[in-house]
């Protein structure tokens, strides 16, 4: 796992046991949904775009970027309309990526070796 995808955990789950103390369970899930959403944003981005950079073929990045924003947006899609999820929460847990990624740039700036950050 590389370091952007560890600071992404890192930072879901400490989010998502201050929204567990000070905002109870409801909360908590609909965060936690966020979080795994952004994660898997993540995890896309960290394991399929360097393959498909290695092979230099425009068409299987074209249909990753496709199938991975159709998926977002229907998650999105059926969050909006879901009358359990808590969307502000939902939404913070989305903007975990913040932190994540200037903590993570601002680790790349300073390490020796910027590939192992992404």
């Amino acid at each position: 796992m590389t370091i952007l995808l560890k600071i992404q955990v890192g930072f879901a789950v400490f989010g998502a046991l201050l929204v567990a103390f000070f905002a109870g369970q409801p909360a908590l899930w609909s965060f936690a949904g966020g979080a795994a959403v952004t994660l898997f944003n993540f995890a896309v981005l960290v394991y399929v775009w360097p393959v498909i950079l290695a092979k230099k073929q425009v068409a299987p990045g074209i249909g990753v970027i496709i199938f991975k924003f159709a998926i977002l947006g229907w998650i999105l899609y059926l969050v909006a309309h879901s009358q359990t999820v808590r969307l502000g929460w939902f939404a913070c847990g989305l903007a975990t990526v913040l932190p994540s990624v200037l903590v993570t740039a601002f680790m790349s700036d300073f390490s020796d070796d910027s590939k192992e950050a992404i």
